[in-house]
């Protein structure tokens, strides 16, 4: 996982406790009588270039042909590579440049850059097919690859005239979540006035997309992982973006994914019930969202939010900078208040718009559309596709989409008012908002974990943290005065621990935060010791002459509350017997490795994934991980799955790996095959 970065309200990453950590007190002198552990000795610490969150103030100038948006992508990526070898932040310029990696979506990139095993490039794609290949390792291809199924950016001045509505309807900053954020343009289209009173979070699978992200906005938490696992145990004042189309059916333990809902309406519904009271999503989406006959995502919805409005934009629109030409609507929904009665606006259902013709069934649509129709930029129309007639939004002739669009949202944007946040009224936080928890929960601070804020040393209890009371003349209860001192001298190093492993198992460069360690430790060697001191004693019992010793560790004991006293210990190497220590390999080198992703080259890869991740065959969840077809993925397993007929009914196909069909009750099994294959040739 790529590491987070904390948000301008100070979020904290998955191994962080905190980033407030304040250095020790006064020196000391050195404890003659002790050992002092030998730290290994680096150049100082040299200050990062300064880092600031992306804007786009113009256009991005995108490249007119696809090969120069794909030669635009590899320089991207080329130039990612080059910042984080060197561990710098991005320039300007730099990130100027990052900002025109479009993904490879368009069908355009995606049909002619990645070849499957045994396969040639596409004639006049060679070079850069081959140049995309070296550049990366086959983890991240895959990645690159599994994403163009979602890659499609939103356009420049669709994503600014949604900024414009909600600035309207009175947005005035607060925390902002975009799920599926690509490299973040709606991040970077925000209005500067808000630039100081935002708290930002993206999340996006793709690991090298992520990364861009990272390092466009050094502010935000960009969090490189799949949203549909993602632990989020924040609320959001907006959530905004283009959630990724596909009818893949989330299935997952919250609210949402009980509903098996598809890709993109599962982004929705999981957004929104992330949202505080009040608070609103913007979301653009394939018009599917709103016109499907399951009414299963609406009526969820429809729950807990309120259909602002939504409009309806022509197919077109989306082509020039996605290379797609679906009918997509840009939706405003508003999270109700307790005790807020329901809205009366009517999107639940569909109804016919297109009447039946020619033998052809009559096309429906939501019924919000019909109420509505000065929200549809477009034509009502019928079409023609590989799977028959279906409905679409033809663009009026001589009609300017920009303008059409910005004169709607003008009309939308007055039927909403977003209150104003707490975290825009109280001011910037001088101290971090811990969330508490396990890391399997998204938390990022441990219960009983110490923490410093500011210079208060306090310790998290009950998911709050509570001032550690310390002893003095006047005041005879809590801890002892040195103890503190330990203490305020262990936090430090356990951050930077914990610094290190979040980089290693990143994969990303870990030696700064090695430097930050080792000078932490020599801090604290030199006032207490090593971490690991021990204290022995011996008793000799009167009676029956038996020797017992007491092991007493000083420098440890203070800290044992903390759930990382452990984890701090066992970074030296402490011999009890001479009473020395010295500084463990975590210091100077690699300890953990990163997560191994898993290569899927072929069919018989993404099965394998998705057996380890469900338990069972799904093909729809094959052909994702694929980027292909499902009838194509089907025939390359061949004889490696078979239907189940005694289990498959109508609208739900059970499908097997040959193992456990040629298990059990073969031969019952195999005459049942036959007869069903008389009807179905599969």
């Amino acid at each position: 996982m790529n590491k987070p970065r904390r948000s301008s309200l100070l979020q904290f990453s998955l191994f962080d406790s905190t980033a407030l950590s304040a250095p020790i007190g006064g020196e000391t002198p050195l404890r003659d009588r002790m050992p002092v552990p030998e730290v290994p000795t680096s150049a100082p610490l040299t200050k990062a270039p300064l880092a600031r969150n992306y804007r786009l103030t113009g256009d991005r100038a995108l490249a007119p042909t696809w090969k120069g948006r794909a030669a635009d992508n590899l320089a991207a990526i080329r130039l990612l590579r080059e910042i984080e070898a060197a561990d710098r932040a991005a320039t300007p310029d730099e990130q100027e440049q990052l900002s025109r990696f479009t993904g490879f979506g368009a069908s355009e990139l995606a049909n002619t850059l990645f070849r499957r095993p045994g396969e040639a490039f596409r004639p006049g794609w060679e070079e850069m097919g081959h140049e995309l290949e070296a550049m990366v390792n086959a983890a991240e291809l895959a990645g690159l690859a599994r994403a163009t199924q979602y890659a499609h950016y939103t356009p420049e001045f669709i994503v600014r005239a949604m900024w414009a509505a909600l600035t309207r309807m009175g947005f005035a900053g607060g925390s902002i979540l975009e799920p599926g954020c690509g490299t973040g343009l709606f991040l970077s289209l925000m209005p500067e006035a808000l630039a100081s009173k935002t708290s930002l979070t993206g999340i996006e699978a793709d690991p090298i997309t992520a990364r861009i992200a990272d390092r466009m906005f050094p502010d935000a938490w960009i969090r490189s992982e799949d949203f549909t696992k993602a632990r989020i145990p924040e609320s959001f004042d907006l959530a905004i973006g283009n959630p990724p189309f596909s009818d893949r059916t989330v299935r997952a333990s919250d609210p949402s994914g009980k509903l098996g809902l598809s890709l993109h309406d599962y982004f929705i519904a999981r957004s929104i019930e992330r949202l505080r009271p009040g608070g609103v999503a913007a979301f653009v989406t394939s018009r599917w969202t709103m016109d499907k006959t399951s009414t299963a995502a609406r009526e969820h919805i429809a729950g807990i939010a309120d259909l602002v409005g939504a409009v309806r934009l022509p197919q077109a629109a989306m082509q020039a900078a996605a290379g797609t030409e679906v009918v997509v609507d840009i939706l405003f929904l508003q999270r109700r208040r307790p005790g807020q009665e329901q809205s009366s606006a009517a999107w639940d259902a569909v109804a016919e718009v297109v009447p039946a013709e020619d033998g052809e069934d009559a096309l429906c649509i939501n019924r919000y559309f019909l109420d509505h129709p000065e929200m549809v930029l477009g034509e009502h129309a019928r079409t023609s596709s590989a799977f028959g007639p279906v409905y679409t939004c033809r663009p009026r002739p001589g009609v300017a989409i920009e303008a059409a669009l910005d004169q709607a949202l003008g009309v939308l944007s007055m039927a909403a008012r977003i209150p104003v946040s707490e975290s825009v009224t109280a001011g910037r936080p001088k101290a971090p908002r811990i969330v508490v928890g396990t890391a399997a929960e998204g938390a990022t601070v441990k219960e009983g974990s110490y923490v410093l804020l500011g210079l208060d040393l306090m310790q998290i209890v009950d998911g709050q943290p509570v001032p550690v009371a310390v002893r003095t003349a006047t005041n005879k209860e809590g801890v002892f005065a040195k103890h503190a001192r330990i203490i305020r001298g262990l936090i430090p190093i356990r951050d930077a621990v914990r610094t290190v492993l979040r980089a290693q198992e990143a994969n990303e460069p870990w030696g700064q935060a090695q430097i930050r360690l080792r000078s932490s430790y020599g801090s604290f060697v030199r006032q207490f010791g090593s971490i690991n001191q021990a204290r022995i004693t011996t008793r000799t019992d009167e009676e029956t002459g038996e020797v017992s010793e007491t092991v007493r560790r000083p420098n440890l004991a203070p800290f044992l509350d903390d759930p990382d006293c452990w984890l701090v210990a066992s970074i030296e190497d402490y011999d009890q017997d001479s009473d020395t220590a010295k500084a463990g390999p975590i210091f100077t080198q690699r300890v953990i490795h990163p997560p191994v992703e898993p290569v899927i080259a072929s069919a018989a890869d993404a099965l394998a994934v998705t057996l380890h991740e469900l338990g069972h065959v799904d093909l729809d969840r094959i052909a994702e991980l694929l980027g292909r077809p499902r009838a194509e993925v089907l025939a390359e397993l061949g004889d490696a799955v078979f239907l189940n007929p005694a289990l498959t009914l109508e609208g739900l196909e059970v499908w097997e790996t040959a193992d456990a069909t040629l298990s059990g009750s073969v031969r019952t099994k195999l005459a049942l095959a036959e007869a069903t294959a008389a009807t179905d040739p599969r």
